[in-house]
């Protein structure tokens, strides 16, 4: 692509598989940023301060900006919603504010919690509907940013999974658990669209190419209950999915609110870029097969490194 990107998060779940990305298809990297885990070569950035953020972005110029970074803890959200508008929805609207100075395009990544999950299926056109603090602060500033500049990108994801430092995604989760013979109890009656990171990330990189603007979900292409999709990862791992235990995800101790059916079409998505978004049974493939890649990868950068999976 021509200039230059700048990824808000690199080392993220996400930004670290953008990175991937971005530099298969020969893209210069501006800069990637991390707010609270120090890594080599990333530079630290805390979106809530506005006149950081536009000194980074001015001193470095790129003409799209990545913004996976974000508080991610539901629970924590919904517990302290003041606390966390701070990140999510006013420190992300400084780097639209910044991007729209400096005529870069924005990318923003927003998440399947903007729906109730009492219809399913959603569509890039249904009316946003959030029924925790998550997905209102989601929804509020996928409006921002879209209102910052129309030719803003807002990607709706869930349930994102694939190698990272830290044991963060539910996969990595059910493995380093079923490994250490510990059973998990995982809800029956929550289905969604578990999405590949370097799926998305692919699918990311090809909507900029093509010059795509507004909201688009990009997840996994496999509806499937939460309690499913853990016994698949079990076995894709070669573990004992009998450790998977199935429950109603009202038995679950929780402040927060979650929708029970909260799949998204992507119908959209498809008719634009050249790839498709993948199966949970293509995509536990494709992250075994890229383990040894992975670890090679990790073993070259300092701490979090260290805690990656084991």
């Amino acid at each position: 692509m021509n200039g230059m990107v700048m990824v808000i998060g690199g080392t993220g779940l996400v930004g670290n598989a953008l990175l991937r990305a971005w530099s298969a298809q020969g893209a210069q990297v501006a800069a990637a940023t991390y707010h609270s885990h120090a890594s080599g070569g990333f530079l630290q950035l805390d979106m809530r301060d506005l006149g950081k953020v536009r000194a980074l972005l001015s001193a470095h110029r790129p003409t799209v900006v990545a913004v996976p970074a974000a508080n991610p803890y539901v629970d924590y959200c919904e517990l302290h919603p003041e606390e966390t508008r701070r990140v999510n929805v006013e420190g992300t609207l400084h780097v639209a504010q910044v991007c729209r100075e400096l005529g870069a395009r924005m990318i923003f990544y927003s998440s399947d919690y903007v729906f109730d999950g009492v219809k399913g299926h959603y569509t890039e056109e249904d009316v946003p509907c959030p029924i925790n603090e998550y997905g209102r602060q989601k929804s509020e500033t996928e409006r921002g940013v879209l209102a910052a500049d129309p030719r803003n990108l807002v990607i709706r994801t869930a349930g994102a999974y694939g190698w990272q430092w830290e044991l963060k995604n539910f996969v990595l989760q059910v493995r380093k658990n079923l490994s250490e013979g510990k059973p998990m109890r995982v809800a029956g009656d929550v289905r969604y669209n578990p999405t590949y990171v370097e799926n998305l990330a692919e699918i990311t990189v090809a909507l900029i190419e093509a010059g795509a603007s507004g909201i688009f979900h990009v997840v996994g292409a496999t509806e499937i209950a939460r309690a499913e999709f853990a016994q698949r990862a079990a076995r894709a791992f070669g573990l004992d999915a009998a450790l998977i235990q199935t429950v109603p995800v009202g038995e679950f101790k929780s402040p927060t609110a979650r929708p029970k059916q909260s799949s998204l079409r992507t119908d959209k998505v498809r008719q634009v870029v050249p790839i498709a978004p993948i199966g949970v049974d293509e995509g536990l493939k494709r992250m075994l097969a890229m383990e040894p890649q992975w670890r090679a990868y990790a073993r070259t950068l300092p701490d979090p490194a260290a805690k990656v999976a084991p």
